[in-house]
């Protein structure tokens, strides 16, 4: 009786380890991170997500989005930059013409009949382009307080993002 028994508890023994090993066999080529889903603000997933990620990340995909998240607020905080500049040029160079033209305008218009009223108004016009004292240290304080004021909102984000993936990886590893 004692040798059947033993037969008995050795092979269950061999069965279960079998089972066992069977089922770590199989899960070895599971990546466990594509299981743990990551909670991504929204900003975020609308700015650099594809749209087969609107219902959220898993940690597997959460560097390649960080990344991603970078990348985008780099190439937008260049761009807008980049844009503010252009604009500022056009803004001069309209500016210049504008002062020709008038000054050209002012010295012949006043041999005509109607001159003076005719310079009034063009002077109107060009007030409407002209700086007032202390326009361009205005524009440049909202300059940057609205560039720092992006940057701090996307590093605000980033660091959201950078937590909750740090915080994953810690349940996870």
């Amino acid at each position: 009786m004692t040798n059947t028994n033993s037969n008995v508890a050795f092979y269950t023994v061999i069965i279960i380890s079998l089972i066992f090993g069977g089922l770590l066999f199989s899960a070895q080529g599971c990546d466990l991170r594509s299981l743990v889903q990551v909670d991504v603000p929204k900003p975020v997933l609308e700015a650099v997500a594809p749209e087969d990620l609107e219902g959220g990340i898993t940690l597997a995909e959460a560097d390649r989005v960080w990344a991603d998240w970078i990348a985008y607020v780099e190439s937008n905080s260049k761009r807008f930059t980049d844009a503010v500049e252009d604009a500022n040029e056009r803004y001069s160079v309209i500016a210049s013409v504008v002062d020709l033209g008038v000054g050209v305008v002012g010295e012949t218009a006043q041999t005509f009949p109607f001159g003076a009223v005719i310079v009034s108004a063009l002077g109107l016009a060009t007030g409407l382009f002209l700086k007032r004292p202390g326009e361009d240290k205005r524009v440049a304080i909202e300059k940057e307080d609205s560039y720092n004021a992006g940057l701090a909102k996307g590093s605000q984000i980033a660091d959201q993002v950078k937590t909750l993936v740090e915080a994953v990886k810690e349940e996870v590893g």
